[in-house]
């Protein structure tokens, strides 16, 4: 009896592990209130008509639940819209913003809340800019005005971090050894700039989509069905693929570990299980999903998206540059694996029970 119990109590605890082990999956539901059916299409609730690819950048702010879009069609704005409806409720000041390209192109938030935006430069003699802004009522300030020391910067953007321990990371263009621009602090009002090497990593490999995943690596995307890995401070990189060439667009959850692309070519968002990136085309491909009704070409391959907790849980945002904006709740699915596992501690349970 003692051997029996013994045995029982073995398989117990190792059911209760692989209940509390396992992953889960999740899929991807239009969050209806936004646009009235999870998209806000170019022109619909005044939002800009994106025919001419003015819009390439936006975030999510979930303390405020509000979007923040970098708007240049006839001149410069920051809009900031309704998280949960997509109706613009008011804008970012942009006095004193100049130079570059563009003056402002991408835009993102930090874990404390400030919002940061960013030019586009394209060349080495005109500087990258980045603009901070306290909260959504403050003037923006500049955090960064210098050199970046690459070709062009600023067509991919992502901040992770708080105050002195703020991070961004910016890329663009295809030139040989510009891997992407670091920009580090010790204040958390003004940064310095540094340029680690990707060894490895395809030319490239940052350009249009990039993010910091939490855990002291950069994510980066370009056009080719790859997702590129490297620490932060640079070193060996590691390619891992994804299903679609056009998936150019990305975003990192660190909480759930949930990778994002967005495809530019057919505005398809598709989730990933990120905790493991080797496997993102087998098991750790979750879902795709598209609430759009037709595509209009984004011959620049420019967007963005992200990841935020909002009042409802988890959501994800996507913009596809001429075509608006996608809205997502993220549901979390248990896999069969961990229901078998939740299957096998009730049955225990249930024996310690009536023995």
């Amino acid at each position: 009896m003692k051997v029996l119990h013994a045995t029982l109590f073995t398989f117990c605890a190792t059911a209760a592990l692989a209940v509390t082990s396992l992953s889960f999956g999740a899929s991807l539901a239009p969050l209806a209130s936004f646009g009235g059916d999870g998209w806000l299409a170019p022109g619909e609730l005044g939002f800009n008509a994106q025919t001419n690819s003015t819009v390439r950048g936006m975030t999510y702010n979930p303390a405020t639940n509000h979007l923040y879009v970098v708007d240049r069609d006839g001149g410069l704005f920051v809009d900031i819209l309704d998280g949960d409806t997509g109706m613009q409720v008011g804008s970012l000041d942009v006095t004193g913003i100049s130079g570059g390209t563009f003056a402002l192109s991408m835009i993102d938030v930090a874990d404390d809340g400030a919002i940061y935006a960013a030019n586009l430069s394209t060349s080495a003699t005109s500087n990258f800019k980045v603009y901070r802004w306290a909260s959504e009522g403050a003037a923006p300030t500049v955090a960064f005005d210098g050199p970046a020391n690459r070709g062009r910067t600023g067509d991919s953007f992502a901040v992770v971090g708080a105050g002195a321990n703020t991070q961004i990371v910016s890329a663009g263009g295809s030139n040989a050894g510009d891997d992407f621009a670091l920009l580090t602090t010790a204040d958390g009002l003004t940064f310095s700039v540094s340029n680690p090497t990707a060894a490895g990593a395809a030319t490239g490999a940052f350009r249009l989509g990039i993010d910091l995943d939490g855990a002291g690596n950069v994510l980066g995307a370009q056009t080719g069905a790859l997702v590129t890995q490297v620490a932060v401070s640079g070193g060996a990189a590691t390619a891992y693929a994804v299903n679609s060439a056009g998936e150019a667009l990305l975003d990192f959850d660190p909480t759930t570990k949930y990778l994002a692309t967005l495809d530019f070519n057919s505005s398809d968002v598709r989730l990933y299980d990120g905790s493991d990136l080797s496997a993102l085309t087998a098991a750790g491909f979750l879902d795709l999903a598209n609430n759009t009704t037709a595509n209009v070409a984004n011959g620049n391959g420019v967007g963005d998206l992200k990841f935020g907790a909002g009042p409802d849980g988890l959501r994800l945002y996507a913009l596809n540059t001429n075509n608006g904006i996608q809205a997502f709740r993220v549901v979390p699915e248990p896999i069969a694996l961990a229901l078998a596992g939740w299957g096998a501690a009730l049955t225990c349970l249930l024996r310690r029970r009536w023995s």
